[in-house]
């Protein structure tokens, strides 16, 4: 997660860098191709630029605008086949949370849920979880909204109490 720009009137976040994509696969391109030029190895040359490719094919930029100005969200994914924009009203986001999503084999991953008055969700997603709490907390300053987990906990503590 990188913080590109954060003012009184804009919160922009970024969670990938295209560089970082490279730096990835760029060793599997060098590889294959090697393999394809200097061993004259056409398949296995092939394979590493596929996997290299498939790789590729999975970055996604993901870059969310939130302007008090304007009062709205804007979402931009960005990835080599893919070019996707989405806006939506801040005033419509009625919680942030952080979500865990467990697989069959005990892996979890995690994400920043935006919780809309209408029940939608929107999911943002990062690659760690220390990211994604640095994430779920600076969106919740930003535009102004409380952990509802501490509010349940608040307002079951006053029940208890009374």
């Amino acid at each position: 997660m990188k913080i590109l720009k954060q003012t009184p009137n804009e919160l922009t976040i970024q969670t990938s860098s295209v560089w970082d994509v490279w730096l990835l696969i760029s060793p599997f391109i060098v590889i294959g191709l090697l393999q394809i030029i200097l061993a004259s190895n056409w398949i296995g040359g092939g394979i590493f630029l596929l996997f290299s490719l498939s790789l590729l094919d999975g970055a996604i930029e993901e870059t969310y605008i939130f302007d008090k100005t304007f009062s709205k969200m804007t979402i931009k994914r960005r990835g080599v086949w893919l070019h996707d924009v989405a806006e939506c009203s801040t005033h419509e986001i009625s919680a942030v949370e952080l979500e865990e999503v467990g697989d069959s084999e005990g892996n979890s991953s995690y994400y920043v849920d935006l919780w809309m008055f209408g029940g939608d969700i929107i999911c943002l997603r990062s690659y760690s979880l220390t990211e994604q709490y640095k994430m779920a907390d600076l969106i919740r300053s930003y535009i102004s909204i409380r952990d509802n987990r501490t509010l349940s906990n608040v307002f079951a503590l006053q029940v208890r109490e009374s």
